[in-house]
């Protein structure tokens, strides 16, 4: 018999609290690869009742992909998935009778109802990163006004692929100052199964959000950019922000690029490449990036990182609107 963690019971009582109705589905590998999952029955009403009919579908589906659901019944929309089973011995957020060995994902509520004072939940947003880096998923993210949330119209943000959460940290704190007025969720991706596991809405319009990475360093979400001083000595008109990223995609080695596009263009995400930046030195790329602001005003122009070893982007970022 499966004995739930105290971390899964923790997340189904959260979803109880704010009225979201728990689900479960499972699949085979087959099925699990295809993205095709089989809804179990789930006992409604009390935790006991809820928690009982997921110890059953453990039980029952045993060497089968299990993940929980929220939804939300009103929008008719899931609010988080959670995958707390796997064939392969490797269970997240649930223990066997024996101990489990593999990672865990930490999940938390969308943001639409309580759950933390800050809103995003502060250094959990950054230890949820964390983990879904450890485990190999993929950070993507989505924004959306007032309007289409309701609607839960999404619109793609940026993604990030790689192994440094502080790199996919701030990431997030640049989408979320370019949408201070938006909701903003932050998306966990299973790229082999082609499925999300964590949907966490981690930015409502107006409220600033703090992210821990570890230590005592913070990254606040504000809409306000980093002054000349955190830039070092680099001389430049570009945000603090900005030339940080720069910073970091040199002393990892990575290849720096832009990529460029019109507001037609950019509605359909069709950007254009521009010149990869041949410097190495922090002041020369930041001037080669400032050529390339320069020649493109009025475009929306992004900061790319490549990890030309494993031939994929490690890092992008908007760094000017029209």
């Amino acid at each position: 018999m499966s004995n739930i963690s105290d971390s899964v019971r923790q997340e189904i009582r959260r979803l109880l609290s704010q009225g979201y109705r728990v689900g479960v589905e499972y699949a085979d590998a087959r099925r699990f690869r295809s993205g095709s999952w089989t809804s179990a029955p789930i006992a409604q009403g009390g935790e006991s009742a809820v928690l009982a009919s997921v110890t059953a579908v453990l039980d029952e589906n045993e060497g089968k992909y299990v993940q929980i659901l929220g939804v939300d019944t009103k929008t008719r929309t899931r609010v988080l998935e959670l995958m707390i089973q796997r064939p392969d011995g490797a269970v997240t957020q649930v223990s066997k009778s024996k101990s489990a060995g593999g990672g865990s994902v930490a999940a938390a509520s969308n943001g639409n109802g309580g759950g933390g004072s800050n809103g995003g939940g502060g250094s959990d947003v950054a230890q949820i990163v964390k983990q879904l880096l450890a485990q190999g998923f993929r950070i993507g993210t989505e924004f959306a006004d007032a309007r289409r949330y309701r609607a839960t119209s999404w619109t793609s943000g940026p993604s990030y692929q790689g192994a440094r959460d502080n790199e996919a940290i701030s990431l997030l704190t640049n989408l979320v100052a370019e949408h201070e007025n938006d909701y903003v969720r932050l998306i966990g991706i299973d790229t082999t199964a082609r499925r999300r596991v964590t949907e966490l809405v981690i930015h409502k319009p107006g409220e600033p959000v703090t992210l821990s990475t570890g230590g005592s360093s913070a990254t606040s979400f504000n809409s306000s950019f980093g002054t000349a001083t955190a830039a070092g000595s680099v001389k430049t008109s570009l945000s603090a922000e900005i030339v940080a990223s720069v910073r970091r995609l040199l002393e990892n080695s990575y290849q720096i690029s832009t990529e460029h596009a019109d507001l037609r263009r950019f509605r359909s995400s069709s950007w254009h490449t521009c010149k990869p930046v041949s410097a190495t030195r922090i002041q020369d790329a930041i001037s080669e990036l400032e050529a390339c602001l320069n020649d493109h005003e009025g475009e929306y122009v992004r900061l790319i990182g490549v990890d030309k070893k494993a031939k994929r982007r490690v890092h992008e970022e908007i760094i000017q609107r029209p």
